[in-house]
C-alpha cells in the first residue's frame, strides 16, 4: 500500500527499519539515506542491508552511506520498495538482514 507498510500483521503509516530478529522501529522520513542512519543500521551487525527507495525509487542513498556499508563488509542492496521487501523476506531466511524502507515516492 502506498504510504504504509504491513510488518507481521501491523500496519505502519511511516518509513520503518526492520531487522531479521523482528525488531521494527520508525524511520524519520527523508528522501536521503545518510551515513548516520547507515551507521545506526550497522550497529545491528547485519550481513546485508536492504534499502527500499520508495514506490518510484526516488529516495537516494548518500554515497557516504554506501562507503560505510562497504567499509564494514556489509552488502548493500537498494531497490524500489516492493522489490526490496521481497529481497528482505528472501534473505532473512538465511542471513542477518536489516531493511530500511521508504513507503512513499
Amino acid at each position: 500500500m502506498f504510504g504504509s507498510i504491513i510488518v507481521d500483521g501491523k500496519k505502519y503509516g511511516h518509513d520503518v527499519v526492520v531487522s531479521w530478529d523482528g525488531e521494527v522501529h520508525e524511520r524519520q522520513s527523508s528522501h536521503n539515506l545518510t551515513r548516520s542512519e547507515m551507521t545506526d543500521a550497522l550497529m545491528k551487525g547485519p550481513d546485508v542491508i536492504v534499502v527500499g527507495t520508495g514506490t518510484a525509487g526516488l529516495m537516494q542513498v548518500d554515497p557516504s552511506a554506501e562507503v560505510a556499508a562497504k567499509l564494514n563488509g556489509v552488502e548493500l542492496i537498494a531497490k524500489d520498495t516492493s522489490k526490496a521487501i521481497g529481497e528482505f523476506n528472501k534473505l532473512a531466511r538465511t542471513k542477518k538482514v536489516v531493511a530500511i524502507i521508504h513507503v512513499t515516492c
